[in-house]
Parts: C-alpha cells; sequence; structure tokens
C-alpha cells in the first residue's frame, strides 16, 4: 500500500481487494492459521470434522479457518490508515470468493507503530493482550481485570496478536506454597557466517566471549552460563577445533584429517561438514571402533551436498553445565572399481579362487589398499580377464582420497609388476599421476564438488580424452531443487542462486560442467517462468546470475562446451533469457547488472521509436510497424564469449569459423508483431571487415543453433557503424571476418617466419666475425665503442626475433596460455627497443666525436653510459608499461590472439612506437649536423686519422639502418591503423625479416678493416699450415703484421697501441 491511494477514485475497492488477496494467500499456505474449526449443516459440538466417508450424507460441508494477516505500512499517514479501517468496517459480509470460498468478517486486531515516546501494539475494541503477554513484555497501560491490557512496549516475541476478550482468562492467583523452581539447561549451537571479517577481528570477538561474566540474564526466565567457541572453518575448506574441543572419530575418517588422529578424534578435517555438525567436548568423544572382520555391505558411492560459508564460526552457547552429545553420523560406503593390466598370456584357470596367482593378487590388492587408504573397509579381487590379464578389483572405503589411490596403484606395480609383468608408461602427470597404456584413470573431485575427471594412458606416454565432470556440490543442490521447483518458491531459489554464483564465480567460470550444471538449472526457472509472472526482483536475480556465465572467464569454458557438437549449451542458455523475456509482468522497468541490461518500455504509435542501448546499439522502429504497445530489450556485453561465431554459409557445423562477433548482441521481443526494424551496431574490433547481419536461429545445425541472416539486409557502413534492416525480430548481432583471406595470411606467415630464420642466421653470423676480428679491430677507444654498439644490436635483435617465434607459438596454440604471451610481449618489447636504443648509442658515440673533438672520456665511463642508455632506458619503459596495463588486462593485444602490446584498449603499443620513431628523428638530426660538419671542414681535420674510418662507419650505419629500422616501424605502425591494407602487411613482414641481413651487411661486411682483418687471418691461417720451420712462420708473421701497420700512427696512446691497428 503507499500514498498514492488517497489519489485513486475508489480506495474501498483497493483495500477490499488487498485484504482478500493477502487473506487468500494465508489460507492456501496454511501457515497463519489459528483454530481450524468445522462446521455444516449440522455442526459438531466438539469441533471435530466430518470423516470424508460421511460426506455423501451431508448436503455440503463447510471449513471454517480463522487467518491473521500482517500488513508492513510503513511511510503511510495515519489518515489514511483510519480511513481504511472505516472501510474494513462498512463492507458487506460474507464476501465471495469463488464457489467454494468466502469471508464472513473481516476485522483489524493490533496496531503496532513508534511515536516519540516508543514503540507500541495497541490492540483495537473488543480485544486485548492476554496476561502472560502483559506480564513478559512490558504492558503500557494499566492490566484489567487481573486479565488483560491494551497495550504493550515492544513487539510480541511469540508473534501473536491482540485476541478476542471474550476468549481471554484470568491470570493465575499465585500461589502461598513456595514451590522449588525448575531450572533447565540446553546447549545451542550457533553458526556465524563471516565471509568478510579479518582474523583479527575474530580473536578479538572470542577474547571478548571469553572475558564475559556469567551468568549473563537475558530475561527474568533465562540466563547464558556459558558461552564457548569450537569451530573454525575457512576458505580453504579446513574446519579447526578450538582448545578442548575435537572432531569424532568417524568425522575425521570421513572427511580426512588434517593433523594427526589421536584414538578417539582429530582437530581438524579437510572439508566444512554436512548437517551443521560441529566440533564436540573431547570428555564426550569415544575411541574409533575396529572394523569388523565380516564382510561390509556394497554400496555405490554417495556424496551429501551442504550450503557452506566461505568461513564459518561455530559458537557453544550453554545454559547449564549439563550437555548432551551429538548422535554421531555413520560414514558412507564408497565402492570403487579398479583395474590394472599384467602384460602375460591369460588362462582360463585364472579365476579358479584356488588358483596361486589368483590368491596371490587378491591378498596383495587387500594388503596395500589396507595400509594405504585411511577410510578402508574391504577390497576383493573379482576377476581377471583376457586382453592380457586385466584385474579387476573392487575397494570398499568411507574416504576417497586421490593421493591415496595414487599410492596404492604404485604401490601394487612395485609389489606385483616384476612377477606379472605391471608397468606405467604415463608417469607422474599433475592430474592424474600414473598409468598403464590403454588405462582410464579416474580421479575423485574435491570433497566440496561432486563428480569426477578421467583420461586415457596413451601409448607416447601421455593422457589423452581428458574430461572433467566435477560438479560444485552447491550448484549440484541448487540443479537437484530446481527439479522441484514451483511458481511460490522462486523469489528465494532466485536470491540463493544469485548469491551462491557470486560466491562461488571464480570456480563456476573455470569449469565447463558446472556452467552446464547452472544452464541446466536456468532451464528450469523457465519452465517454471511459464505458469509464473517474472517480476523486477525475479528478473534482476536472474540476469545478475547469467550475467556470471557470460563473463570473461568462462570465455575458455564456454570454447571447450561449444566444442560437444552433442550438447548445445549455449543456445539453450540463450533460450531461457528468451523465454523468461516473454512472461515479464505489465510493469515497465529497467534493469542494469555489469554484463546484461534489460529494458521494458512503451511504444509510441504515432512517431518513430529510436532506442540507443548504452551508445552501443541503434534500434529505430517505424510508427507503421508499431502494432503493439511494449517493447522488452535485452543487451549483452560480452555474449561472444558464450555464443560460437558458426553461421548458416559454414559447409558444416564442424567447420572452424574465421568470423568473429563483432558487435554487441541485442535481443527484442515485443507483444506484438513487427516487419520492418532497423539495427545500427557500434564496431567493436576496427581491424574486421565483411560484416555479415545475422541473427541467432536455435534451429540451424540439426538444434545445435547457429548464426542466420535469413531476413536481414546490410545497409550501407556509415561513421564506423554496421546498420541493418531485418523483418522479424529474436536475437541480433553482426559477424565480421579479417580483410586478409586466410591463403593470403598464410603466405605472409610464411614469408615472415623464413625471412626471421635468414635474418637470425646472418645475426649469429656477424656476432661470430665480431668475436674473430675483435683485437684487431678495436685500437681505440671510437672503434671500440663503435664494435660494441654494433654487437649488442646485433644480440638484441637476435634475442627479440627469438621471442617472437616463442611469442608466435604460444598464439598459434588453441587455447593462449596468457602469463607466457605476457612474458613473450615483455622480452620482446624490451629487447626491439634495446635495439633502437643501442642505434642511439651509436649516433650519439658519432655526434660527440665529430663535435668535442678534444674531449676524451675515458673508456668505462662511456661503456657505462652506453650499457645505461642501452639496456636501463628500454628496461624502464618495457617494466612501467606492463605495471599500468597488466592490472587492468590491456597489456596484450586479446582480439586476435597474437602477443604483442595492446593497441585498441590501453595504447600500449605507444611505448614502443614513439621512443623508436624519437630514436630515428634524433639519429636523423646527428646525421644531418655530422654531413654539415665534414662539408665544412672535412673529416680529416675533426679527429685523428685514425679514427677516421670509425667515424665513417659509424655515420654509413646510421644513414642507411636508420632510415631502414624507421621505414619498418612505421610500416608496422601502419598495419595497426589500416589492418585490411594488404599491401603494407607484404612489405612489413619483408622488410621486418630482413633487418638482421641489413646489420650483417652495412654494419660489419662493408667495414674494410673488418674484411682486411679477415683477409690477414685467413693468410696467416694458410701460411701456418705450409711452414715446417721457426722462420717460415716468422716471415708469415711478418706478412700479417704489415698488413696490419699499413695504417698506424703514432699518437699519444699506450705503447702496445703502435702496434695495433684501428678500426
Amino acid at each position: 500500500m503507499r500514498s498514492q491511494l488517497r489519489d485513486m477514485a475508489s480506495p474501498k475497492t483497493v483495500w477490499y481487494l488487498s485484504v482478500l488477496l493477502v487473506f487468500c494467500s494465508s489460507l492456501e499456505k496454511q501457515d497463519c492459521l489459528e483454530t481450524p474449526n468445522v462446521t455444516s449443516e449440522e455442526l459438531p459440538t466438539d469441533g471435530s470434522q466430518v470423516p470424508s466417508r460421511e460426506k455423501r450424507e451431508v448436503t455440503a460441508t463447510i471449513y471454517e479457518k480463522v487467518g491473521e494477516v500482517e500488513f508492513d505500512v510503513y511511510n503511510i499517514s495515519l489518515e489514511i490508515i483510519h480511513y481504511l479501517k472505516s472501510h474494513v468496517k462498512s463492507v458487506t459480509y460474507p464476501i465471495l470468493i469463488s464457489s467454494v470460498l468466502n469471508v464472513t468478517d473481516i476485522n483489524i486486531t493490533t496496531e503496532c507503530s513508534s511515536d516519540p515516546s516508543g514503540f507500541r501494539c495497541r490492540c483495537e475494541d473488543q480485544y486485548s493482550w492476554s496476561c502472560d503477554q502483559c506480564s513478559s513484555n512490558v504492558s503500557c497501560d494499566e492490566i484489567v481485570d487481573g486479565k488483560t491490557c491494551g497495550c504493550l512496549n515492544d513487539y510480541p516475541s511469540d508473534g501473536k496478536f491482540c485476541q478476542p476478550i471474550t476468549n481471554l482468562t484470568a491470570c493465575p492467583s499465585p500461589t502461598t506454597t513456595a514451590e522449588p523452581s525448575t531450572t533447565y539447561g540446553e546447549i545451542i549451537e550457533i553458526e556465524l557466517d563471516m565471509t568478510d571479517i579479518s582474523a583479527t577481528l575474530i580473536d578479538v570477538l572470542r577474547a571478548s566471549v571469553s572475558g564475559l561474566t556469567y551468568p549473563v540474564l537475558i530475561s527474568n526466565v533465562l540466563s547464558v552460563t556459558e558461552v564457548n567457541f569450537t569451530t573454525a572453518c575457512y576458505p580453504n575448506n579446513t574446519c579447526r577445533c578450538e582448545d578442548q574441543y575435537g572432531w569424532s572419530c568417524d568425522q575425521c575418517l570421513s572427511y580426512g584429517s588434517c593433523d594427526n588422529i589421536t584414538d578417539d578424534s582429530c582437530g581438524c578435517i579437510k572439508a566444512i561438514p554436512s548437517y551443521g555438525q560441529f566440533c564436540q567436548p573431547i570428555t564426550n568423544l569415544t575411541a574409533c571402533t575396529t572394523p569388523s572382520p565380516t564382510p561390509a555391505k556394497k554400496y555405490t558411492e554417495s556424496s551429501t551436498t551442504t550450503t557452506t560459508p566461505s568461513s564459518t564460526t561455530s559458537i557453544q552457547t550453554t545454559k547449564q553445565s549439563t550437555a548432551s552429545s551429538a548422535t554421531p553420523t555413520t560414514p558412507s560406503e564408497n565402492t570403487l572399481n579398479l583395474q590394472f593390466t599384467m602384460d602375460i598370456r591369460f588362462e582360463p584357470n585364472f579365476n579358479d579362487v584356488n588358483n596361486a596367482m589368483f590368491k596371490d593378487i587378491d591378498q596383495t590388492i587387500v594388503d596395500i589398499y589396507k595400509r594405504n587408504m585411511r577410510g578402508f573397509i574391504s577390497a576383493k579381487l573379482n576377476s581377471l580377464k583376457s586382453g592380457s590379464v586385466i584385474a579387476d578389483f573392487t575397494v570398499i572405503t568411507t574416504i576417497v582420497d586421490n593421493v591415496e589411490i595414487a599410492k596404492a596403484k604404485a604401490d601394487i606395480v612395485s609389489t606385483l609388476g616384476e612377477k606379472y609383468n605391471i608397468k606405467f608408461i604415463c608417469l607422474n602427470d599433475a592430474i592424474f599421476g600414473n598409468g598403464q597404456v590403454n588405462e582410464k584413470v579416474v580421479v575423485y573431485c574435491k570433497p566440496d564438488e561432486v563428480g569426477q575427471k578421467t583420461a586415457i594412458c596413451q601409448g607416447n606416454g601421455s593422457f589423452s580424452n581428458r574430461v572433467d565432470n566435477c560438479v560444485l556440490k552447491e550448484i549440484d543442490n541448487l540443479f537437484s531443487l530446481s527439479q522441484a521447483l514451483v511458481g511460490t518458491g522462486l523469489p528465494v531459489f532466485l536470491e540463493r542462486l544469485r548469491n551462491s554464483t557470486f560466491n562461488l564465480l571464480g570456480r563456476i567460470v573455470a569449469s565447463p560442467a558446472t556452467i552446464s550444471t547452472v544452464v541446466n538449472i536456468l532451464k528450469n526457472v523457465a519452465n517454471v517462468s511459464r505458469s509464473t509472472p517474472i517480476n523486477k526482483p525475479l528478473m534482476t536475480n536472474f540476469l545478475e546470475t547469467a550475467g556470471v556465465l557470460t563473463s570473461n572467464g568462462a570465455k575458455a569454458s564456454w570454447v571447450d562446451l561449444n566444442k560437444n557438437l552433442n550438447k548445445n549449451e549455449s543456445s539453450a542458455f540463450l533460450g531461457t533469457i528468451e523465454t523468461l523475456s516473454n512472461f515479464l509482468t505489465d510493469d515497465f522497468f529497467d534493469i542494469e547488472t555489469p554484463s546484461i541490461i534489460l529494458n521494458k518500455t512503451t511504444v509510441n504509435n504515432s512517431i518513430n521509436n529510436l532506442f540507443n542501448l548504452n551508445s552501443s546499439v541503434l534500434i529505430d522502429i517505424p510508427a507503421s510497424e508499431a502494432s503493439f504497445n511494449s517493447i522488452t530489450i535485452i543487451t549483452f556485453d560480452s555474449l561472444d564469449n558464450v555464443l560460437p561465431a558458426r553461421n548458416s554459409s559454414s559447409l558444416n557445423n564442424s567447420v572452424i569459423s574465421v568470423n568473429t562477433i563483432n558487435g554487441k548482441v541485442v535481443l527484442v521481443k515485443v507483444n506484438g508483431t513487427i516487419k520492418n526494424v532497423t539495427f545500427s551496431f557500434d564496431v567493436l574490433n576496427k581491424k574486421l571487415a565483411n560484416p555479415q547481419c545475422v541473427f541467432w536461429n536455435f534451429n540451424l545445425f540439426d538444434g545445435l543453433g547457429g548464426w542466420d541472416d535469413k531476413g536481414c539486409e546490410l545497409q550501407p557502413e556509415k561513421n564506423g557503424t554496421v546498420t541493418c534492416h531485418c523483418n522479424h525480430l529474436t536475437s541480433f548481432s553482426i559477424l565480421m571476418s579479417p580483410s586478409i583471406p586466410a591463403v593470403l595470411r598464410v603466405a605472409l606467415e610464411f614469408i615472415t617466419y623464413i625471412g626471421v630464420g635468414i635474418s637470425m642466421g646472418c645475426l649469429v653470423v656477424c656476432l661470430i666475425i665480431e668475436m674473430l676480428v675483435w683485437n684487431a679491430v678495436t685500437g681505440n677507444n671510437t672503434s671500440y665503442m663503435r664494435h660494441v654498439s654494433i654487437v649488442n644490436i646485433a644480440v638484441s635483435l637476435l634475442i627479440a626475433d627469438i621471442w617472437f617465434i616463442i611469442g608466435a607459438a604460444i598464439s598459434d596454440n588453441e587455447k593462449k596460455d596468457l602469463p607466457a604471451c605476457s612474458t613473450a610481449t615483455f622480452f620482446i618489447h624490451f629487447f626491439y627497443l634495446a635495439l633502437f636504443f643501442w642505434m642511439l648509442v651509436s649516433g650519439l658515440l658519432l655526434l660527440y666525436r665529430t663535435v668535442m673533438v678534444f674531449s676524451h672520456m675515458s673508456k668505462p665511463a662511456m661503456l657505462a653510459i652506453s650499457f645505461s642508455l642501452g639496456y636501463g632506458a628500454p628496461l624502464i619503459i618495457a617494466v612501467i608499461t606492463i605495471a599500468v596495463t597488466a592490472p587492468g588486462k590491456q597489456y596484450i593485444r586479446d582480439n586476435d590472439g597474437v602477443c604483442w602490446l595492446n593497441w585498441t584498449e590501453s595504447k600500449a603499443l605507444l611505448a614502443f612506437v614513439i621512443p623508436a620513431l624519437t630514436i630515428v628523428v634524433i639519429n636523423l638530426l646527428i646525421l644531418i649536423v655530422v654531413l654539415f660538419k665534414m662539408l665544412r671542414r672535412g673529416v680529416g681535420d675533426v679527429t685523428q686519422p685514425d679514427e677516421k674510418n670509425a667515424l665513417v662507419v659509424i655515420a654509413r650505419c646510421l644513414a642507411i639502418l636508420t632510415p631502414f629500422f624507421g621505414t619498418t616501424w612505421g610500416l608496422g605502425v601502419g598495419t595497426m591503423t589500416t589492418p585490411n591494407n594488404l599491401g603494407i602487411h607484404i612489405v612489413f613482414a619483408i622488410f621486418n625479416s630482413l633487418q638482421g641481413l641489413f646489420i650483417l651487411v652495412f654494419g660489419t661486411l662493408l667495414d674494410k678493416k673488418i674484411r682486411e682483418a679477415l683477409t690477414g687471418r685467413s693468410q696467416v691461417s694458410s701460411n701456418r699450415t705450409r711452414s715446417t720451420s721457426a722462420a717460415t712462420s716468422s716471415s708469415s708473421g711478418l706478412g700479417f703484421f704489415r698488413i696490419r701497420r699499413r695504417n698506424v700512427f703514432n699518437v699519444s696512446a699506450a705503447p702496445t697501441s703502435s702496434t695495433t691497428g684501428a678500426s
């Protein structure tokens, strides 16, 4: 009820209907019935019901029921409440609700409200509070006649309201004989959900409880004598007992102990126990029972589903020292059907239970599994069958632990392996451990999951056909509840489903089996919605749950689910949302969740209707087509993570489509028909082309579902948007594909890989040459720094190319490893930057030796500056880039799978482009300055003669390599800005592949000093091969020495420099 009632034409009618609806609802629920009485034409005086077998003798059986209805009327003025009271009194009774239901009387009994003096609950005329309520709750008026009062100072604690005065009895008179009071002691266990509470605050709470003075008076008849913390459960699914408390033996065995089991208890278990059982006082625990030697009854594996908070603390509250111990539960028995293979020839008599081999294997199985499994009950060899020899056996246990099973398997091999030729082929798999050839290895799920994981061991030593069917117990429990769901239970169920999916979000999105189970739950909810109107709160919880499944973290799981062509989970998921959108209430509302936006609104039939959905989709409906009055629009932010991009143009449903969903997916529903609607989609990835206007066809590919373009036409593209004109409504989006055909992309990759291989080979040759002639060509500081620069340029490019190949291999994987891809991107970025900064070092060296002729910097100082600039600056840029963009998952490109810096979202690529192109510009300016100096006074006038060759080589390298590298990465930027230009891609691939060759040619081979040094080494090697005497060898050495001394000058250097050449 709201204050707007004052403005309605007939508030009496509204009140009348409201009371009847709530009253009838309460009668149907039968949870607020006060006194059921039965009357007929001749009512029984004892109030008993007429037996059903006598109904034929009675004309009509009338059941009289009294219901109490409580209304919350916050924000309603007293005038309206008094106005409604008067109208209730003026209603004429009986009121016919249906052919079998009449309302004979409606009375207002109690009014609870707050005023300046406090909270009051007052009775209406002819109604009063009973004597015990007046005594236990402080009355705010006089107790009349020793039996009633008309006002209480608090809300009644027992939930009962004022009763007719005629039904009330007087208070019992106090007895003069003092009788001893009886004290009842009870133990209460309270579970506190402390998900977001820090451990420090829990310690403070624990200390506060222990510091209380007992007893704590609650009321005049209730006191608390002691409060103890008993149990603390943590997010890692462990539950630890407090001091003087422990887990019973059966719980330690059932859930697995995380400390040592004593004779009768343990202090920690590896799961949150079912049925709310928590730690008990140690004095109440009994010792473990010894397993009976008689064969145990076999059961299939069973599990109990419980709802558990991520962190739970149990507090035990006692009212007296008397305690009652909890009844211990019997751990469930689990039957494991196992086998191993022996590489021996099968003989029929092997299955004789008296056969020595049968007895040996049977007894070994019992001994090994009894030794390794804590919950062991029994084990038995069932049979030996052919296929080599396969031993089928059964183990019954109360605890299923994958580590224990794996250890037992290893013991079987070590004990029987040599005797019966048993061996593992698959070894040390992180999940499945060890396995024999063709063995189907079963791994059981975590304690809070149901299901199992399976894989088959192959002859090559690896596991294949990996299947993970583990489903979170909480989700599995919700699925069971959803199968019996009815409309009245939807609000509570959807609220719990929403909370569970949010609390378990990370584990749900990483598990395809759990996602599939949630989809099945949503399907059951959709089926219930066909008979239950869906209001805004229900739809909000539903969409928030659905939004979890569309998140980016679930993309890999949906890829796995969509590979299974026998299931249509993604199509079913979209279908559940379409179904619910058909059964929304007539209200008009907006719902906005992080991933899904719903808008239900009215349509103006006289003008064109434009709906701008989050500035990403524009819907235009002409006025002539608006033959309906409401429209529901649902926009999905990331449904491309769920739906595959297969479309009707595929040859078959197994073809891997090159298409990509490149726009938001929008679902449109109207309460009528429409034959003309226009959609304008913003393009998500500007690098894709060839747009297609499509809708999701649930019947395509034999019910698997896919994108279809029937009834939709593509309109000319405008301002980066794709416009589609369609003649029907459903779920729409756009598909786009790379503009470069697949054949040409393969050719580009071929050119790139061949070119990078040639480049790496040239760089290795360059480094080998530098190593061979190093001593001969580094006679002065300028030559030395020139060769240091060229070596580091070659090393940087070589390592960058190696990481480029690693990154390409990672990108080619069907499931990209994001951490590995980020690592490859970091090193590619760092070493490509180092290449350019070492080019800058060469340019600054040239400028320094040309302009500052008389400055003489020491070699260590030059090396320190060069390495700081060559590697320090790139490292700072690379680290800052990854630190800024990686937390937002915008460091690498995610739209095309390439391991390289992101451009679309974060523009991280600018951290490479800007420094690289800036260095290109600086080096070109340096070349202009140096050229101007040389033309003005000649290079021989500005430097020492032995440095002339080195400076000329540096200038030549910069003049050629700087434009070449600049052009290469300018083309690289072009591939980003115009991704659909095939020519730019081809030229960039060629230039990028030849960088190593250019360094070898222009940085090494065209240096005549290097060529002379190589020729000299060749002559020395040849002369020493032909020489047979010391004289000949000396002559050869002098010949080499003369070659080296040809360009030697007497300068103020160390004496040894007069015998070494300069480069």
